[in-house]
């Protein structure tokens, strides 16, 4: 077979788990795991194109899924958003979150939809084929979410037709991700109205001659300029300002020839860092609940007090990751409060990557002692050989499976913690600090993860 028109039934039918639009992590991930990752992100419109599928149930389906063959599997190269919304509306219980499972049940009830409905594909067991359809309809608008430019950076990559450029994109988008700067200003940068301002910035060749950029045979990225990351804060400022210091502006119009570009690279200073951490403070702003918010916009017009907050709440800080007043340790194991007290002894802001290192021992330690305590540990486990997963644990909470852990509210931040991999409490964070020789933390990246995760500890450590 090369290629022929098939109806296969939902139930059938696989998300491709290199997808450009998953994160590394989710490689060899469960099926209902790379459904969750569509169903969290706001972005992918899940909900939206739910009640499009209903709407236009009557109509014949206008784009076929790309689907391969591999060994008696049917795996979707292209239309994995569309094929997470047809499995969730065909079996809403794939989905925890309370408010979209019970409108889920709605829309089914309309749409008379079960696992056994066809969809059409194309089907190929050449692989390479799939991927021409995945290159033809993302190079334009189809009422699709469209890939941002690091997505399709991570697609040529894993793809086979990447060159320096897309690995430069990709080496930076990790370095941003490590800078000490707000969240807000990470997303941005990265984000939409603000990304191709920046990579035609940092990824061109002004760029990469004044910074020394390298990259091997893996693609990895190395930058030689020692001063390349406060310099990067700069940029990262005056893009999303569309200033630099000197008032000259930096947008798409400003910077359209490689002249200017180069001549706007030569200018950045890294004495501006201090102006950058200055305006940052000036432009942050706290309500009265400790929430503080702040942005960086054109104009520089610091945020109101009554904006709505979206950073952590700020809270009185201990040396160490806290105090044995906020977090009792009411349980008999003795080797767990070794750790316990190490974590709340350690000089957070003198030793961040070992706190963020002993805090991922710690929780999945704290979790296969609370699991065994409780009786759970056996039904994780796959057999009797089998050393359930950091990740495997937090998903047999989140999955509502857990009899010990039933707060609902928990269970969303959990989920959150599992999904939201690009913030400094994920999981991907945790796992990073671990086995990624080129990762960094900060104090703030630990604190951020110590706040996410202290309501479960309190559970498992016996303090609730």
């Amino acid at each position: 077979m090369s290629i022929e028109n098939k109806k296969i039934a939902i139930k059938d039918l696989l998300l491709w788990d290199e997808n450009a639009r998953f994160p590394d992590k989710y490689f060899n991930s469960d099926q209902s795991d790379l459904i969750h990752f569509f169903v969290a992100k706001s972005d992918f419109k899940i909900k939206q194109l739910v009640e499009e599928i209903v709407k236009d149930l009557d109509l014949p389906q206008l784009e076929k899924l790309v689907v391969w063959s591999d060994g008696g599997s049917y795996i979707v190269l292209e239309g994995n958003r569309r094929l997470a919304a047809y499995k969730i509306l065909s079996n809403p219980e794939l989905v925890s979150d309370e408010r979209l499972n019970k409108y889920l049940f709605t829309q089914s009830s309309v749409a008379k939809l079960d696992s056994s409905f066809l969809l059409e594909c194309i089907v190929t067991d050449n692989k390479n084929e799939g991927f021409r359809y995945i290159d033809r309809k993302h190079a334009n608008n189809n009422n699709e979410v469209n890939w941002q430019d690091t997505e399709r950076s991570t697609y040529k990559v894993r793809r086979g037709s990447e060159n320096h450029a897309e690995f430069i994109k990709i080496g930076i988008a990790r370095i941003v991700r490590q800078l000490d700067i707000p969240e807000e200003m990470k997303d941005q940068i990265l984000g939409k109205g603000y990304v191709t301002t920046f990579f035609r910035l940092v990824t061109t060749g002004p760029a990469k001659a004044e910074f020394r950029f390298e990259v091997d045979e893996k693609g990895a990225l190395t930058v030689r300029d020692v001063d390349f990351k406060e310099k990067l804060k700069v940029i990262i400022h005056n893009v999303l300002r569309k200033k630099d210091f000197n008032d000259n502006e930096i947008d798409s119009r400003s910077l359209n020839k490689t002249d200017k570009i180069e001549s706007y690279i030569k200018s950045v200073k890294i004495e501006d860092a201090k102006k950058v951490d200055a305006e940052i403070k000036n432009n942050t702003v706290e309500d009265i609940f400790g929430n503080k918010t702040v942005s960086i916009t054109p104009g520089g017009k610091p945020p109101k007090a009554t904006d709505k907050p979206i950073a952590l709440r700020s809270r009185p800080q201990p040396t160490g990751l806290f105090t044995s007043v906020d977090i009792p340790f009411r349980i008999g194991n003795s080797n767990l409060r070794l750790l316990y007290e190490e974590l709340r002894d350690i000089d957070v802001a003198q030793f961040p990557n070992a706190t963020h290192d002993l805090l991922r021992s710690f929780l999945e330690c704290s979790l296969i002692a609370f699991f065994k305590k409780n009786n759970e540990y056996e039904k994780i486990q796959k057999n009797a050989k089998h050393n359930p997963t950091l990740g495997e644990m937090l998903s047999h909470i989140v999955n509502g499976k857990c009899t010990s852990i039933t707060d609902q509210n928990l269970i969303e931040t959990i989920d959150q913690v599992k999904t939201d991999y690009d913030k400094p409490y994920s999981l991907e964070r945790l796992h990073m600090i671990n086995h990624n020789e080129n990762w960094v933390s900060t104090e703030r990246d630990v604190r951020v993860a110590w706040a996410k995760l202290e309501g479960l500890f309190k559970i498992l450590l016996g303090s609730n």
